[in-house]
C-alpha cells in the first residue's frame, strides 16, 4: 500500500511537470505564430530603447494579431491540440537516448533566456524602490505570502531528481554525484539571476508581472519584440525534447513498478500517452496558469517525497536500531509539520502585495 502511495505521489509530480511544459509550449507557440503573422503583415517593428517592449500583458495590448478573433484557427484553445500531432509520436519512442542528446542544446536555450533578461535589464536600468509606496516601482521589502514560493520550490526541487534517472547509466557513473550537484547549483543560479534581475529592472508597475494570466515572464514583453521572438523559438525547440524525456521517465518508473518492464508494449505506451497528453491539453486550455499548477502539485507531492518519507524512513531506521533520540524525533517531526503547513497554506493569501 505504501509503495503504491509513493508511486502515485511521484507520478503526480512528473505529471504536474508535464502539464507545465505543455502550457509553456502552447504559450510560446501561440505567441510565435502571432509574431510570424505580424511579420507577414508588415506590422512587426523594433521598440524604442526607452520602452523596450515592456507591457502588462502581451495578449491584451494593441498588437495586430493578439486578438483571438484575428485567427479563427490559431487561438489559445487550439494550439495545445495542434501540439499533439508533434509530441505524441515522440512520446512513443522506446528509448530516450536520441532525445537526451538533443537536450544538451538546452544549455544554448538557457543561455539565450539569460542573455535576453540581461539585455533588457541593461536597456531598462534599475527601476525599484523599497521605501516610496506610492511609486509604480515600489516593492515591499518583505511579504508574508512566501508560502507560494515554497510550493513552487518543492516541485522544482523534486522534479530535478529526474536527472538521476537520466545519468544512472553514464559511462563514468562515479562522477554522477559531482555532475548532479553542479547541475543543481547552476539551475538555482539561473533561476535566481533571471528572477531577481527582471524584478529589479522591469520599467512598468511591478504588479504587471504577477497579474499576467499565464504567469509567464515573456508575456510582459510585447509580441512584436525581436528578442522575445527569438527567445521563444529557442524555448520551443528545448521543450519539444524536454517533454518527451520527462514523459519517458514517468512511463519507465510506472511500468517498471507495475509490469516489471519499462516499455511493455506499444499498446501500453499508446494508452499511457493518450491519458497523460489528454490531461495536459485540458489543463492548457482551461487553466493555463503555470505558477499555480507548479505550487499546488509541488506542495501535494512534496509533502510525501520531500518532507514525510525521508524523515519517516530515517526515524524508523533509528528506532529499529535503538538509536532514536527525542531531539531527533522532534526535529524530524517539525520538518514533516512544515510540509503539512506548506500544503495547507497554498490556497491562502495573507496580503494584497
Amino acid at each position: 500500500k505504501q509503495w503504491y502511495q509513493r508511486r502515485i505521489r511521484g507520478a503526480a509530480s512528473f505529471l504536474g511537470a508535464l502539464m507545465v511544459f505543455w502550457i509553456l509550449l502552447s504559450n510560446f507557440t501561440y505567441g510565435t505564430g502571432i509574431a510570424l503573422n505580424n511579420i507577414a503583415a508588415g506590422n512587426f517593428h523594433f521598440h524604442n530603447l526607452s520602452h523596450s517592449g515592456a507591457v502588462c500583458n502581451a495578449y491584451n495590448s494593441s498588437v495586430v494579431g493578439a486578438s483571438e478573433g484575428d485567427w479563427g484557427v490559431w487561438t489559445n484553445n487550439t494550439v495545445p491540440i495542434y501540439l499533439v500531432l508533434l509530441l505524441f509520436p515522440l512520446c512513443c519512442l522506446k528509448s530516450a537516448t536520441i532525445l537526451s542528446k538533443f537536450n544538451s542544446l538546452g544549455v544554448v536555450c538557457i543561455a539565450m533566456a539569460v542573455l535576453f533578461v540581461l539585455t533588457k535589464a541593461f536597456l531598462w536600468g534599475v527601476n525599484i524602490t523599497l521605501t516610496d509606496a506610492t511609486s509604480i516601482h515600489y516593492v515591499a521589502p518583505a511579504v508574508v505570502d512566501f508560502n507560494k514560493l515554497t510550493g513552487t520550490l518543492t516541485l522544482s526541487f523534486f522534479i530535478h531528481n529526474a536527472v538521476v534517472a537520466l545519468v544512472r547509466n553514464n559511462r563514468n557513473a562515479k562522477n554522477n554525484k559531482r555532475d548532479v550537484t553542479i547541475a543543481f547549483v547552476m539551475v538555482a543560479l539561473t533561476y535566481g539571476l533571471v528572477g531577481l534581475v527582471f524584478i529589479l529592472t522591469f520599467p512598468l508597475a511591478k504588479d504587471c508581472i504577477s497579474n499576467v494570466d499565464s504567469q509567464l515572464l515573456f508575456d510582459n514583453i510585447s509580441l512584436n519584440d525581436l528578442m522575445v521572438f527569438v527567445a521563444k523559438i529557442f524555448q520551443i525547440f528545448q521543450l519539444i525534447t524536454v517533454y518527451p524525456t520527462v514523459n519517458f521517465v514517468l512511463r519507465s518508473q510506472l511500468f517498471l513498478g507495475i509490469f516489471k518492464d519499462p516499455f511493455c508494449s506499444y499498446k501500453h505506451v499508446i494508452v499511457f500517452n493518450i491519458l497523460t497528453i489528454l490531461v495536459c491539453v485540458l489543463i492548457s486550455i482551461f487553466y493555463p496558469r503555470v505558477g499555480t499548477v507548479i505550487r499546488y502539485v509541488g506542495s501535494v507531492a512534496g509533502l510525501a517525497y520531500v518532507f514525510f518519507f525521508p524523515c519517516f524512513v530515517y526515524l524508523l531506521h533509528c528506532y529499529k536500531n535503538n538509536k532514536l533520540t527525542w531531539y531527533s524525533a522532534v526535529g524530524h517531526g517539525v520538518i514533516i509539520l512544515l510540509g503539512l503547513l506548506n500544503l495547507a497554506t497554498q490556497p491562502v493569501t495573507f496580503s494584497d502585495h
